[in-house]
This record gives structure tokens, sequence and C-alpha cells, in this order.
């Protein structure tokens, strides 16, 4: 498609095919929809007529400049000639679009094809592209990060088992290996498969039934799969929505459950029975066939496009296609045909009918409970008690483990990758600091940062001082340190956050001789291949950076509810919002969420989402595209606000998540800040307030070294005191530091600090 902006399509198949021509008429920048090759039916007769495209009865017939055939008839494995059909248009250098279900062996054909002839082939899969779908998928790769599945029910018709595998491949860590155990079949429609996929209990029913004159139509469901935690369940209800989340019930063991309930509720007890997530209103039957499927094949289009145009296969998505092909046939093996079930009807079942049942239901209490008073919204400074939820059961002894064996693992890297390097590698031996760096040839901007390492290894133990050089320790060996970071696992286990975050640090611990020598990019580990997942995991995902968000959340709400009460006209409040270094928009996502849904229409938000990097800024536009109240711009921090647009005593709230320790001089930064306050104005800032070692081997190389205090401590973070005397410094009114030192997290060493300016 050299030079070409749009590809030349052509529909092979006028049933299904239809929906196809939807979405690629919903393209038109990137699809020209050039034909319908089609039997030669009234249907694609009038198809054809409808979307004004020629039709064409065989493939002789045609064009020569065709780039992309959808072909969207049974393949062979179905009883059809689809993949013959692929076959041939990819021997006459036609890209293929095939849609699912294809035989793993056609698939292998398809592909060996298109390589010979310098063509793409992929199967079409709209059911992972709904949007229900992604949400579920979504939400199971982080509640599986967190905690290992224990249980998936699924069920399906086997027309769409295909779809299921592929959803369930999205989902799940691993769908290898696949075991089938039991298969149950007896009277009524479905039949029972039992197994292990992935090493996960499944257990699946199958409507394997089929009108023979009218097969794509009398299933009793499309899809609905359930993926049980230790937390509770996740369900895809049905293809098409909802995703409920239901968390498991724990009773108290207390001998006066009513009474202990009264005056201390767990955080667990607090919450829904249920949680929809996502939209609560089912879409209907018309919107998904006329808007939601034609979106989900559209997304596979444009997946295909970027293929073509980058020139590049994908072999990662082809093994995966082979894989679910592979486990698709052996479910349906072990199914058998399906029973033919002829002559069926459809039957709709008025809903009113039902409503009006449960409408019967008086779901009132014989008594009335008494009224709580309304929570004090306007208390900024306890804004965490929000997020206590988040904290499910941690204590801060298992925190203080945890953190202990990090920074076990941490040091004893970087001892090793010292060692590794030819420095410190005799016991005993002075060593200069000189010396050490030049045996590691450091890059010049990180020496700095190799100088902290080699202060901290001495104030922890691990390394003694001499004079104004080092004595070599004991060798440590590799086999050591991966077992330290085997404790780390154990002790994370998914309690503290997702998995991901202690891979990306053992891979960052693996790379520090490459760090170092500024021969690997810290960012290239953090965004690997531009990808968001591992930031995400680390700014999102933690129980500290939930807790955090959170309580951030609902600090701008309270001073929203704070603002609304004193405003001179009710009628319409203006909440002005400034949130520097916005990053990957962990925290703006949790304040966005707030705003949407708990402030009246009487509130005007107006934020500013800023960031130094147009990568992060590209990516925000995108994700909070529905909020027309939001504006973006980049913003440095070291630079003077009023010379990038931010006026003096124009902003309520000022946010700054986990970036301030990245600033030159904190004390400018934050003076700058306090200037662009309202009087009355507030700060909302996150922060680490302690030596995270950790960090010392992944994000500080990363960082901007400081000229502040933290140069003349040494150190990388501000502490809670360094903190509190900047804000005095910039003649803020009051501070709090949130959590407590007494809280379970404390030993995370992350606060916010809520800072008001006087008035």
């Amino acid at each position: 498609m050299t030079g070409k902006t749009r590809l030349r399509t052509v529909v092979c198949g006028s049933r299904f095919g239809q929906f196809y021509m939807e979405a690629l008429q919903a393209l038109p920048g990137q699809f020209e929809l050039a034909g319908l090759l089609a039997n030669g039916s009234e249907r694609s007769e009038k198809c054809a007529e409808r979307y004004g495209v020629k039709l064409y009865t065989t493939l002789d017939q045609l064009p020569g400049d065709i780039d992309l055939a959808c072909v969207v008839v049974r393949s062979g494995v179905m009883g059809g000639d689809g993949t013959e059909l692929s076959l041939k248009l990819l021997n006459r250098g036609i890209h293929v679009i095939e849609e699912q279900p294809v035989h793993h062996r056609d698939l292998a054909a398809c592909l060996r094809a298109a390589r010979q002839n310098d063509v793409f082939f992929r199967t079409g899969n709209l059911y992972v592209h709904l949007p229900a779908v992604r949400r579920f998928i979504a939400c199971a790769r982080v509640m599986l990060a967190r905690q290992n599945a224990l249980y998936l029910d699924a069920a399906c018709a086997t027309q769409v088992s295909f779809p299921l595998m592929h959803i369930l491949l999205e989902a799940l860590p691993a769908i290898r290996p696949w075991k089938i155990g039991h298969v149950i079949k007896e009277e009524g429609p479905f039949q029972v498969l039992s197994g292990r996929l992935g090493n996960i209990p499944i257990t699946l029913r199958a409507h394997n039934e089929v009108d023979p004159a009218d097969a794509d139509n009398h299933l009793h469901l499309l899809h609905r799969i359930t993926i049980g935690v230790e937390g509770g369940s996740l369900s895809l209800t049905a293809t098409h929505g909802p995703v409920i989340w239901q968390p498991r019930l724990h009773i108290p063991d207390q001998n006066d459950i009513p009474g202990g309930l009264a005056t201390a509720t767990p955080g667990s007890l607090l919450e829904n029975s249920a949680h929809i997530l996502g939209p609560a209103v089912s879409a209907s039957y018309k919107e998904i066939l006329m808007q939601q499927w034609p979106e989900a094949i559209g997304r596979d289009l444009a997946a295909m496009r970027a293929m073509i145009e980058k020139k590049a296969a994908n072999d990662t998505r082809a093994q995966q296609e082979l894989l679910c092909s592979r486990q698709w046939q052996d479910l349906t093996n072990a199914l058998g045909y399906p029973v033919l079930r002829p002559n069926r009807s459809h039957q709709p079942l008025p809903v009113n009918i039902l409503q009006a049942a449960a409408n019967s239901v008086d779901d009132r209490a014989e008594y009335s409970s008494p009224v709580l008073p309304p929570k004090p919204e306007s208390d900024v400074f306890a804004c965490t008690e929000y997020a206590e939820e988040e904290l499910q059961g941690l204590d801060a002894g298992q925190v203080k483990t945890c953190v202990n064996r990090l920074d076990e693992a941490a040091l004893y890297s970087m001892l090793f990758a010292l060692q590794l390097q030819g420095t410190l590698t005799v016991a005993g031996r002075e060593y200069s600091v000189a010396e050490i760096i030049a045996a590691l040839e450091a890059a010049p901007r990180h020496e700095h940062l190799i100088v902290r390492w080699l202060q901290t290894l001495a104030e922890r133990g691990y390394l003694k001082k001499s004079g104004s050089g080092f004595l070599g320790p004991d060798l440590i060996t590799e086999a050591r340190v991966q077992q330290y970071w085997e404790l780390v696992k154990e002790a994370w286990n998914g309690k503290l956050g997702s998995r991901k975050i202690i891979d990306y640090l053992i891979t960052n611990a693996e790379q520090l001789p490459q760090l170092i020598s500024d021969k690997q990019q810290a960012a290239l580990l953090l965004f690997p291949e531009g990808r968001m997942d591992v930031a995400n995991a680390l700014y999102r995902d933690t129980v500290m950076a939930r807790y955090l968000n959170k309580s951030v959340g609902e600090a701008v709400i309270r001073i929203a509810a704070g603002k609304q009460t004193s405003a001179n006209s009710p009628a319409e409040t203006c909440l002005r919002i400034l949130e520097i270094g916005a990053g990957t928009g962990a925290t703006t996502e949790a304040v966005v969420h707030r705003l949407k849904d708990t402030i009246s229409q009487r509130l005007n938000p107006e934020y500013l989402f800023t960031d130094i990097s147009h990568f992060f800024l590209a990516e925000a536009r995108g994700r909070f595209r529905e909020c027309p109240w939001m504006r973006f711009q980049v913003v440095d921090i070291d630079k003077k606000l009023g010379g990038q647009g931010v006026k003096p005593e124009s902003i309520d709230i000022v946010i700054a998540a986990g970036m301030l320790n990245n600033a030159r001089d904190t004390d400018k930064v934050i003076q700058d800040l306090i200037e662009s306050l309202v009087p009355g104005g507030w700060l909302l800032i996150t922060e680490p307030t302690r030596e995270f070692t950790e960090m010392l081997i992944s994000q500080a190389f990363m960082m901007t070294r400081p000229e502040d205090d933290r140069k003349n401590t040494q150190t990388t973070f501000l502490s809670v005191q360094q903190w509190r005397e900047v804000f005095r410094r910039a003649g803020a009114e009051a501070v709090a530091a949130l959590p407590a030192e007494s809280h379970p997290l404390a030993p995370l060493g992350q606060k916010l600090f809520v800072v008001r300016k006087g008035v």
C-alpha cells in the first residue's frame, strides 16, 4: 500500500459481512469499500446496493488493485469454503482477515501463504473488542496481578466457543496447560465440561444445540464468565455486560456481632455486596448490532492496517491465534457434534411483566434505623477516611516485613553490581570513590547516584568506610541475590500491589551495570516498548498508590464542597485545578472520577493537566477526551509558572503527585506554587519521605540531581520535617502529613501533604 492513504477493501460474504461493511464505512479515512464478493443472492444484491459498491460473484472478477479482503464466510472447519477463499486471495497478494473460527491447521496454512506472498493474515474476532469484554479483561488483569485465580466458571454457546478461548487468553495469565477431565451429556440444552485451564480449575457449561435451518440464532446465551479469587468474584454476566465484582462475605468472629458492627465496622463490611464496573445501563440489541459490533470489528481492521503500514507481522499474535485454535479444537472434540433442534421460533418475553413482579416486592424494613450524621465534607484534613477500605486486612507487621526484604534485596543487588564490574572484590582492601566510579565506567550524570549507593551501603552496614574510601566486603554471589528477591516475592504476594512491580525491580537489578554506564535507558524499563502497564502497576495499583490517590480525590471533593458552601453565587461555582507533572495520570484519574460522579451540576471545574513530556499529554488527551473541562499543557516545574501561562492567585487547588522529588530546587518550586494559589487555596502533594533502596536501583536513574536541602543531607527524598520547613518558608498557613506514623501503611514511607495557603 505504498503511498496510499486508504486500503481498497472487499468484503466476502453478505450475511455477517454486513457488519464488516458497516465498520469499513465508519472508517472512511483508512479504508475504501471497493466491493462485495458473494454468490449473487437477493440479499447480496441489496447489500451491494445499500453500500453503493459493485457486486462480484467470482474471484476472477475482482479488480487488480484490491489491498485487503475480509473473508466473512464459514471456514473449512465449519463446512464452508472460507479458508479456501482466503488462501486464493493470499496467493493473489491480497491481505486477508478471516472471520473466526479457523482450524489451527488451516490457520497455519494461511499464515504460511501470507509469508510466501509478502502479505498479512489474521483472524477476525469482534467479541474480544466489545466494550464489556474489554472492561472484563482489564479488571481481570488487575485482579489477577494481586490475587491468584481459585476457579473459573464459564458458559457459552458452542457457536461462539472460539471467541471464549480468545477472551480467556486475554484475561488470564496463561491458558496452558489445557486438561479436559469429565464431560457430562445428559438431558437439557447444556453439556458440562470440567478440567483445568492454565492450572485453574474450570467448569464450562456449553449450549451445544443448533437449528440446522438457522444456525446463528436461538442461542440461550453467548458468553458468561466468572473468575474467583480470595477477595471475591469478577463476572462478565453476558457478552455485552454488565461486568460485576462481588466481594466475598466474611462474618466477623465476634460474640456480639450486632454490637460490634454498631461501634466499629470492618472496612470490608462497608463495601456493597456487588459493584457494577462500568455503565449500569445495558445497551439495546439494536445499539449492539448497529454500533458495538461494527466498532469492535473496526478495532480488528485498524490493527490489520497498522500491521500493513509497519510492514511487520505480529508473530506473538499469530502464536496466540494458533494456541486458541488448538484449544478450541480440543474443546469442540470433547463436546462432540451439536444436537439438532429444527423448527425453532423466536418468542420474545415482554420485560414489563418481570418489572411489575419485581416492583411488587416490598423492600422496606419493619423498623427504621437511626439516621447517621452527615459526613463533614469540608474537613479536608480528614480526607484519608475515604481510602481506609484499601487496607483490606493489612497490618503494619506485614508491611514492615515487605519493606525490610525489599531493602535487603536492593542493597545486595547494588553490592553485586559493583563487584560484577571488578570493584570492591577484595575483602579488607580500601577502594576510593574515584576508583570505584572508574571501574564502573559510570556515566557522569550517574556518578552522584553511585556515591549515594556507597553511603547507603555503609549506613546499613553492608560496607565499611575507611578514611575517604570503602573497604571491600565478602564476595556476593548471584544465587544469594536471587534468594533475597525470592523472599521479596513471598512477602509481596500481591498484597501490596501487582507482581509486575517486583518483576520490574528485578529487571532493573539485573541491568544495573548497563544502567550505570547509560548503555541501558531506565525509561525503557519503566515503559517497555512504549507500554504503560509497568508504570500503571507502579503508580496506580499498589495499595499505597490507591490509598493516596483516593485521598487526593476525596480532598478535592471536600474543598469543592466548602467552596460551594461559601460561594456568594451558589448557582455555579468555578473550581480551578492545576496538576503539575501529572505523568501517567494515575492521580488525575482518581480526581476526575470523583469530580464526574460526585459534584453536582452547580460546580464548573477547570482542570489543567500538565507535564514536561508530550508523550504523557498525548496519552491523557485520549483517556480524558470525554471531559471538555480539561486542558493539557507542557509545563516545566523548574521554570517560573508565570512565564508559562499560570497567573498568580489564579488556582484553587494544585496537585503534585510523586514528582516534586525530581525538582532541582524544591523551595523555589513550592514558593511558585503557593503564589499561584488564590488566598485560602490548597496544595495536595504526595511524596516519598524516606530513602527507598529499591528506587535507588530503578527510577533514581531518571531523576534530576537536586540543588536544595537534599544536596546537603545527601538524600534522594526530603523527610517529613524537611517538607514542613519548606512549607513554612513558603508561608503556608496549615499543613497535615497523612497518614499518621501509627497507620499500618506508615512503614511504606509515603505521605499526602495537605497544605493550605493563608487567606
